[in-house]
């Protein structure tokens, strides 16, 4: 059965029998076969023509989706043979956090881990959870609330959000602070302390995208900004124009995975090498 989804899901990715082929390093005949037997199992179809190509039917999009996790997981149970093996594993980054110290954080850590392989993926966070959730990634990095059953969450470090002032002048009255938007995952984390808090409460809330739109925006005199010390630093603003907020408002950052993935030793691993290195360069 396992056989019949990993060509589904090289369907998925290349739209034609001979590019599946190919990719699992079969002939065009095995591949089809296997989608046919696939098809027999489920008693419906999983895929359908669209024009020379092919792509997956609604049934059949919703099995792969649901299959994903367990693709994954046995790919990855046949990859590791000893825990001193090279070991590859995909991570969905933050773009938060790939905006500012994650990158660096992921390149130390991964030094001192000299079997391991990320391959790195760049999403919000939201999404990041998801492609977690469905096995499309491996890991996770992120701000993501969540309580999901079917995640392990580890908390990697905990980052400051910090107040940028107007055109980098402490003296500035601004009345307005532009922060994320609504729906993103740190807004969601931040929100019941920003708020209300002193510093805060009393101006008027502006929201945008990206927190380089916020950091530009300041530059540009339209406000105070809300944003991570970390997306302050790494886009270059002076350290006079940041104000640390007391009390502090911080967001956790999270590498989240799933249950059979966590319980490898080399993600055991990683994880205390994410958290010394956390601790190095905050």
């Amino acid at each position: 059965m396992i056989s019949y989804l990993e060509a589904l899901l090289a369907l998925e990715r290349t739209g034609t029998i001979s590019e599946a082929a190919a990719q699992l390093r079969l002939t065009q005949s095995a591949v089809t076969k296997r989608i046919q037997a696939l098809q027999n199992e489920v008693q419906f179809k999983v895929i359908e023509p669209d024009g020379r190509r092919v792509r997956l039917t609604a049934k059949g999009q919703s099995l792969l989706d649901k299959a994903r996790p367990l693709i994954s997981e046995i790919k990855n149970l046949k990859d590791i043979q000893t825990e001193n093996e090279m070991t590859q594993f995909s991570i969905g980054v933050s773009d938060s956090i790939a905006a500012s110290w994650g990158p660096r954080l992921i390149r130390l850590a991964t030094k001192k881990e000299k079997n391991l392989i990320l391959n790195i993926h760049v999403h919000r966070s939201t999404l990041v959870e998801e492609n977690v959730k469905l096995g499309r990634y491996h890991l996770g990095l992120c701000v993501s609330p969540t309580d999901d059953k079917q995640l392990v969450s580890e908390i990697i470090s905990e980052e400051s959000m910090v107040l940028l002032s107007n055109r980098f002048d402490p003296e500035s009255t601004a009345q307005k602070i532009i922060t994320i938007e609504p729906n993103s995952a740190t807004w969601k984390v931040i929100v019941d302390k920003a708020i209300k808090h002193s510093k805060i409460k009393n101006y008027e809330l502006v929201y945008v995208e990206s927190f380089a739109a916020i950091v530009q925006m300041v530059k540009e005199g339209f406000g105070h900004g809300l944003v991570p010390i970390g997306v302050a630093l790494t886009m270059g603003a002076p350290k006079k124009a940041i104000h640390l907020l007391l009390p502090s408002i911080k967001r956790e950052i999270k590498l989240i995975s799933r249950k059979n993935i966590s319980l490898l030793p080399a993600i055991q691993s990683l994880v205390v090498s994410l958290k010394e290195t956390s601790k190095e360069l905050f």
